[in-house]
């Protein structure tokens, strides 16, 4: 049984497969994120490939590589939660002290308002984790190797206008079918907020929201709150800086035009 194991182990380490995990290892892994579980499973999915994790925090100040790490190749891969825009501030720290340094954000379907904003804070992926582990591990080594990796459901968000020149529009154009209340309501729900957010951000009940975010579908014309989103970003409605400063968190467009 010994002599078997040991003759795979050979096997394994001249093959395709030993090759990856070699790659793989060569890299001083680290993931970042406010939810401990999700870390430790995505830390039990990654070290069964290979992969060589070395440290998980919630915060970069807490991240500890080791002095035997110090001069290695890191990879961060930083869950955001519904909190994306800790997530980015923190990709920012790590850049500073690691400039060198390969980050993945491992975000939720839906989060795509703030895709400029992470890879200005020095992000090297934007990735959804399916259902196959595969396209994820092999996106994971093409940003090891120095490229950028966005999900490929993200393409047609970013290539459906491309060519098409719009005029410059102001959220004043909105006015004969969106009030001013409906106007702000929706560029926060582009931003990503929930409705709970929202209500607070603005001073209304969180019911009230979610009447203000069905009669906007409504007028609009679209299904859901991302398609709301989409249609608010080609429309001129989100320019400039976020409306809020002090957001406590950010929750993803939901697949309807209500929430939980």
């Amino acid at each position: 049984m010994a002599q078997n194991d040991q003759q795979q182990g050979a096997e394994l380490a001249g093959s395709p497969a030993g090759d990856d995990r070699a790659f793989r290892r060569a890299f001083t892994t680290a993931l970042l994120g406010p939810n401990f579980l999700v870390l430790e499973g995505l830390k039990g999915i990654l070290s069964a490939a290979g992969f060589r994790v070395v440290a998980t925090a919630a915060h970069v100040n807490d991240l500890n590589f080791g002095q035997e790490n110090q001069h290695e190749p890191i990879l961060l891969i930083v869950n955001a939660g519904e909190d994306l825009r800790t997530a980015i501030k923190q990709i920012e720290l790590f850049k500073e002290r690691h400039e060198a340094g390969r980050v993945v954000l491992l975000a939720d379907p839906g989060q795509f308002a703030e895709i400029p904003a992470v890879f200005r804070a020095g992000a090297n992926g934007y990735l959804y984790m399916g259902p196959s582990l595969e396209p994820f591990i092999k996106a994971l080594e093409l940003v090891m190797l120095g490229e950028t990796v966005l999900p490929k459901a993200i393409l047609p968000l970013i290539l459906e206008h491309k060519d098409e020149p719009r005029p410059a529009k102001t959220p004043e154009s909105f006015a004969p079918q969106l009030s001013r209340r409906e106007r702000l309501i929706l560029r926060h729900l582009a931003e990503g907020l929930a409705n709970k957010v929202i209500a607070s951000e603005i001073g209304i009940a969180q019911a009230t929201v979610k009447v203000h975010v069905k009669s906007i579908l409504t007028k609009i014309g679209v299904v859901n709150r991302t398609q709301a989103a989409i249609w608010a970003m080609n429309n001129g409605l989100v320019v400039g800086e976020p409306t809020s400063k002090r957001l406590p968190s950010i929750q993803k467009p939901t697949s309807s035009g209500t929430e939980e």
